[in-house]
C-alpha cells in the first residue's frame, strides 16, 4: 500500500526506499517483490526515466526466472452461470462476441479520454499484437465485457480475480463503470475494489 501511495504521487525517493527495504525484508517472497518492481518500474516510466524503468524491468525477468508465473484469472457470475477467463482466453462459446464487446467497450472509453499505458505491458509484444489488445485481453476485461454481453443493462457485476489488477485496467474499469453507468465490484488479490457509476473506486487508486 505504502508502494502504490508513493506512485501515485510519482514519489521516486520513497518508492526505492521501499522497495529496496522490501527486497531487503522478504527476499523469497517473489509473488510480493514482482509486483513491486511492476509499480517501481512504472514510477521511473511516469517520470520519463526510462533507462532506469528498463533496469528495473532487467531485475524484474530475473525474479520471474526464478518464479513460475502465475497464470492471470478471473470468475464472474451473471444469471446463475459462472465462467472463468484467463487472460486472452479464447475458449469461451461465445469468444468472438466476447472480444467484440471488448472491443466496444475499448472505443467508449479511448472516446472518454482513456490512453492506454504501456508501461504496464511487461513482455514483448507478439506480431499480431498492440498495447491495447493486450492490455484488454487481461482476464477482468474479459469477465466485464462477458457480463455486459450477456446482461447489456446491468447495474452491478462481481469480478474475482486471482492477481493484483493492473493500473490500466483500474483507470479503465472507473471509466467502464460511469459510462455505462453500472457499479463494477472486482476482488483481487489485494483488496476489493467497489468501482462507482461516478467514475471513482474505493481504494482511492491506492492498490
Amino acid at each position: 500500500a505504502l508502494l502504490s501511495g508513493a506512485r501515485n504521487e510519482k514519489n521516486i525517493h520513497l518508492s526505492k526506499i521501499v522497495y529496496n527495504r522490501m527486497k531487503k525484508i522478504f527476499p523469497a517472497e517473489q509473488n510480493a517483490l514482482i509486483p513491486a518492481a511492476v509499480l517501481l518500474a512504472n514510477v521511473y516510466g511516469s517520470l520519463g526515466e526510462n533507462n532506469k524503468a528498463s533496469e528495473i524491468r532487467i531485475q524484474l525477468e530475473k525474479l520471474r526466472s526464478k518464479h513460475k508465473k502465475r497464470v492471470g484469472l478471473a470468475w464472474a457470475s451473471v444469471n446463475g452461470q459462472v465462467f472463468k477467463f484467463r487472460a486472452h482466453d479464447e475458449s469461451h462459446p461465445r469468444a468472438n462476441e466476447i472480444y467484440a464487446e471488448a472491443e466496444k467497450i475499448s472505443e467508449e472509453i479511448v472516446k472518454h479520454g482513456h490512453i492506454y499505458d504501456s508501461s504496464w505491458v511487461t513482455r514483448p509484444l507478439n506480431p499480431d499484437e498492440n498495447i491495447a489488445s493486450v492490455l484488454c485481453g487481461h482476464s477482468e476485461r474479459l469477465a466485464i465485457a462477458w457480463c455486459f454481453l450477456e446482461n447489456p443493462n446491468a447495474k452491478r457485476i462481481h469480478v474475482a480475480k486471482n492477481l493484483r489488477i493492473c493500473g490500466d485496467c483500474h483507470r479503465a474499469t472507473k471509466l467502464i463503470a460511469a459510462i455505462r453507468e453500472c457499479e463494477i465490484i472486482v476482488r483481487d488479490a489485494h483488496r476489493i475494489h467497489h468501482f462507482y457509476t461516478n467514475g471513482q473506486c474505493s481504494c482511492n487508486d491506492y492498490f
